[in-house]
C-alpha cells in the first residue's frame, strides 16, 4: 500500500486582497460582490517576481531536508501541473524543461519526469501511478505547483480566481501518516479540447455537464472503495468555489459538514495543490484522528476527476501547518 510520508506546502509571501484585484483581472463590482459574497474568495496568494523555479524548490528543499535519509531511496520524480508547458520554448532537453530543483535528483539517476494531461487532478492521479510504479524501497515525489501569471490564467469566469502555492509529496510504501487505500479516476474527454486561441470556448457545456461529472464520480469511488459517504470523516476537495461544493455534495448524498472548505477565502484555487493543502490544514486544526478516512478529490479540466481515499495513522505527522501559510 502506497504512504504518503511527507508534505512540504509553501506559497509566495505577497498577498493580494480581491478587491484590490478589479482593474487586473478586469472583473466588474457585480463580479467582485458574487466572487466574494457567494464564492467565499477574500485573499490570495500571488507574487509575479518569484519565478516558479524559486516557488517550487522552496516546496521541494523544505522536504528533502527534513528527510536527508530518505534521499538515496528516490526513484521516480514527477512535476504536476495544468499549463502544457511552464518554461519557454525552445529548451530541448526533458530535464531543461522541468524544474531546477529537479535538475540534481536527474543527475542522481532518478527518473525525472512531467505530468499534465489531467491538469489539477493530476497530483491525485500520480498516487495511483506511482503505487504502480514504486518497487518496494522506493520511494517517489510528487512536485504540484505553477504560477498565475495572467489573467486569462488566474479567472475561469463566474467560476474561481487562482492563486500560488506549491507542494512536494514524498510518498512510498514504508510506514507513513496517511495511507493511500485506493484511488480512482474519471474522464470526460469531450472537453479536451483547448488550444488557447482566442474566443475559443473551450468550456462550452462544461458548467452544466460539471455537477453530474463530480456528484456520480464521487458515488462510484466511494462504490469502487466501498465504502458509503458516513463512513468518510471528511472531504478534502480543490478550491474552485464554496457554492459548487455545496451543490455537488447534496447531489451525491453527502453532508455539507463534511467538506473541508476552510483554505478557499484565504487562498483560492491553488491549480493542483488544493486537496494537499485542505489536508494538511485539517491537520493544522486537528481533525484528523488515527483511523478516519478522508477523501482528496479535485477536477481538472479536460476533463478529468480524481480522487483518493486516505487512512489517517499513529505514525506521527510531519511538521504542522503554520498560520502564515508556509510549511517548511
Amino acid at each position: 500500500m502506497l504512504n504518503l510520508i511527507d508534505l512540504s506546502v509553501v506559497f509566495p509571501a505577497r498577498q493580494e486582497k480581491l478587491v484590490d484585484l478589479a482593474e487586473d483581472l478586469s472583473l466588474s463590482r457585480n463580479q467582485i460582490r458574487m466572487f466574494d459574497r457567494f464564492f467565499g474568495f477574500e485573499t490570495f496568494h500571488c507574487d509575479h517576481n518569484e519565478p516558479l523555479d524559486a516557488l517550487l524548490s522552496r516546496a521541494t528543499d523544505g522536504l528533502m531536508a527534513r528527510n536527508p535519509h530518505h534521499r538515496a531511496a528516490l526513484s521516480h520524480a514527477v512535476h504536476c501541473h495544468t499549463l502544457l508547458t511552464t518554461h519557454v520554448f525552445g529548451q530541448s532537453s526533458a530535464v531543461a524543461q522541468s524544474p531546477a530543483c529537479l535538475a540534481g535528483f536527474a543527475s542522481e539517476g532518478v527518473e525525472v519526469f512531467s505530468a499534465t494531461m489531467n491538469h489539477c487532478a493530476t497530483g491525485l492521479s500520480m498516487l495511483g501511478l506511482l503505487d504502480h510504479l514504486l518497487d518496494p524501497g522506493d520511494l517517489g515525489l510528487i512536485l504540484i505547483g505553477e504560477k498565475a501569471f495572467h489573467p486569462a490564467i488566474r479567472v475561469i469566469e463566474n467560476t474561481t480566481i487562482m492563486g500560488e502555492a506549491a507542494a512536494a509529496v514524498l510518498v512510498g510504501h514504508a510506514p507513513g501518516p496517511f495511507e493511500v487505500v485506493d484511488t480512482f479516476v474519471r474522464h470526460a474527454p469531450q472537453f479536451w479540447k483547448n488550444t488557447g486561441l482566442r474566443g475559443e470556448n473551450y468550456l462550452e457545456g462544461f458548467d452544466s455537464a460539471y455537477l453530474h461529472l463530480a456528484s456520480s464520480t464521487l458515488r462510484d469511488a466511494l462504490a469502487h472503495f466501498d465504502r458509503t459517504a458516513q463512513s468518510l470523516r471528511w472531504i478534502m476537495p480543490h478550491n474552485v468555489n464554496a457554492p459548487s461544493w455545496y451543490q455537488v455534495a447534496e447531489d451525491a448524498g453527502l453532508d455539507k459538514a463534511q467538506l473541508r472548505l476552510s483554505t478557499i477565502g484565504c487562498y483560492g484555487h491553488c491549480f493542483g495543490v488544493d486537496p494537499f493543502l485542505n489536508l494538511w490544514r485539517g491537520a493544522q486544526d486537528g481533525v484528523l484522528q488515527p483511523g478516519d478516512e478522508v477523501l482528496l478529490f479535485s477536477i481538472g479540466l479536460g476533463a478529468t476527476a480524481s480522487c483518493a481515499l486516505l487512512r489517517v495513522t499513529d505514525v506521527p505527522l510531519p511538521l504542522p501547518f503554520p498560520t502564515n501559510g508556509v510549511s517548511g
